[in-house]
């Protein structure tokens, strides 16, 4: 077996392993939880602020035909990684109870592994493809902190369900996110 193919047989199993400390992380938000009134409100308040912002920026993004600066992407860098931040806050704070114990653990995982990782995959790549148009787009728009002002040169594209949902397949995310939320709601309602 070639080093290559050790390569890609490595990445794949990272990759399945990722897959199920997730599902096992998102599965212990809700095993874990013991959610009020309170907790499902403000916590649910974020998760639908999470899952919009995913949504809107998913309608949004052509990976590598374009820089995406339409949408979301006119104010910030990395709409669907806020979006997910705001998810792992959210759903922590909805579970309430041991839930909440998780909190510390998905923020450092975030800022400790997913985006360190994304960040050094993800700014190389588009500065390849797409150059001194990125490095400018860059140093404008920042990564989870959005702007007031929209990019200057930022496109006035529409949203597209068709981006969302061919290219993107943002409903297999979307699918995750409503079983997490209905497992909360679920312990909430019989717990």
């Amino acid at each position: 077996m070639t080093s290559y193919n050790l390569l890609i047989k490595f990445k794949m199993k990272t990759r399945h392993l990722k897959t199920i400390l997730l599902v096992a992380g998102t599965s212990l938000v809700v095993v874990l939880s013991n959610p009020n009134i309170s907790s499902l409100s403000v916590g649910g308040v974020l998760v639908c602020i999470g899952e919009a912002v995913r949504i809107w920026a998913a309608g949004h993004l052509c990976r590598n035909r374009e820089l995406t600066t339409s949408g979301p992407y006119a104010y910030l860098r990395d709409p669907l990684y806020l979006g997910r931040l705001f998810l792992i806050v959210g759903f922590c704070i909805m579970g309430w109870g041991y839930s909440l114990l998780l909190l510390p653990v998905g923020a450092a995982v975030f800022f400790l592994n997913y985006l360190p990782r994304k960040y050094r995959k993800e700014m190389s790549r588009l500065e390849s493809i797409f150059g001194k148009e990125y490095r400018q787009y860059s140093s404008y728009a920042r990564s989870l902190l959005p702007r007031i002002n929209p990019y200057p040169n930022a496109e006035k594209r529409k949203w597209s369900f068709r981006v969302l949902w061919e290219e993107n397949r943002e409903q297999y995310f979307l699918l995750i996110i409503i079983t997490v939320f209905a497992g909360i709601i679920i312990r909430f309602a019989f717990g």
